[in-house]
C-alpha cells in the first residue's frame, strides 16, 4: 500500500530530479524504486510521508552519497 501510494503521488517522476522515470516496465508503468527517506535500520517508519519514487540513478546516489540536502529535498 505505501509503495503503491508513493509510486502514484510521483506520477511517473524522479521525486529528487524531477526527471521522468527511465523506462516503462512490462505493463506500461512508470519504474521507480521506492526509497525509505530515514531508513527503517535507522528507525525510520514505514510510513506515506517517509517515502519517495526515486529513478534508479537517484536512488543509488542516495545510498552511496547520503547527501543531507538530498533527504531534506525529499523530505515531505
Amino acid at each position: 500500500m505505501i509503495v503503491e501510494y508513493a509510486l502514484v503521488r510521483a506520477n511517473g517522476f524522479c521525486q529528487l530530479c524531477d526527471q521522468p522515470a527511465p523506462f516503462n516496465k512490462k505493463n506500461g508503468d512508470p519504474f521507480l524504486e521506492v526509497h525509505h527517506i530515514k531508513h527503517l535500520a535507522n528507525e525510520g517508519s514505514d510510513t506515506i510521508d517517509n517515502v519517495a519514487a526515486l529513478c534508479p540513478n537517484c536512488h543509488r546516489k542516495i545510498h552511496i552519497l547520503d547527501r543531507p540536502i538530498d533527504i531534506k529535498n525529499l523530505s515531505i
